[in-house]
């Protein structure tokens, strides 16, 4: 057994390559400030710039809103006097659950006025109370039947049917009768 050397690796040049910690230069530090600062804005622009015109933005909608309620106030400043005078044009709610008197004239007319004689007639609230005369009892209720037809009619009564004939006299049927009849009126009720 030969004993031979061993061999070792052996460094046999110098490595002069030396490069230098640059973290603590001022030039380093000030990159990393610049960088801080710049991670700030942006945060402040959405924390604190964008909050801020949000801000001035819903305070000017303020500003609008309370000038549109001022000058509302100030056209609502004679409200009173407007409402009186309203109030004293306008239907009273007794006036409104009224029929149309020009109606309740024309339904007469029509169911009375082409056949007898009317010789009173009294509107009061929803009762009319007609009197007429010149008819016959059958003529009396055919106008009954024709007033009992409209739809703002809600019933007729006769009051009294009387004949206009001398009292000595026999009875006709076709002697001419005196007729009272009251009429209830309603709100045309729709269909």
């Amino acid at each position: 057994m030969s004993k031979r050397k061993a061999a070792y690796p052996a460094k046999r040049s110098m490595n002069l390559y030396y490069k230098p910690d640059r973290t603590t230069k001022p030039a380093t530090v000030m990159l990393y400030v610049l960088f801080t600062l710049v991670c700030l804005l942006g945060l402040g622009k959405f924390l604190v710039y964008d909050v801020w015109m949000e801000t001035q933005e819903a305070q000017r909608t303020l500003a609008a809103a309370e000038e549109q309620l001022e000058s509302v106030n100030l056209e609502l400043t004679d409200y009173g006097e407007v409402w009186e005078r309203y109030s004293r044009y306008s239907a009273t709610e007794e006036e409104r659950d009224l029929i149309d008197r020009m109606e309740v004239l024309a339904l007469l007319d029509q169911a009375v006025g082409a056949t007898a004689t009317m010789d009173t007639l009294s509107v009061s609230g929803s009762t009319v109370q007609i009197q007429f005369s010149g008819v016959t009892l059958a003529q009396t209720a055919r106008i009954v039947n024709a007033l009992e037809a409209s739809p703002i009619v809600a019933y007729t009564m006769v009051n009294t049917a009387s004949t206009t004939q001398d009292e000595g006299a026999p009875a006709d049927d076709s002697a001419p009768v005196r007729a009272s009849v009251l009429v209830q009126l309603q709100k045309e009720v729709a269909q």
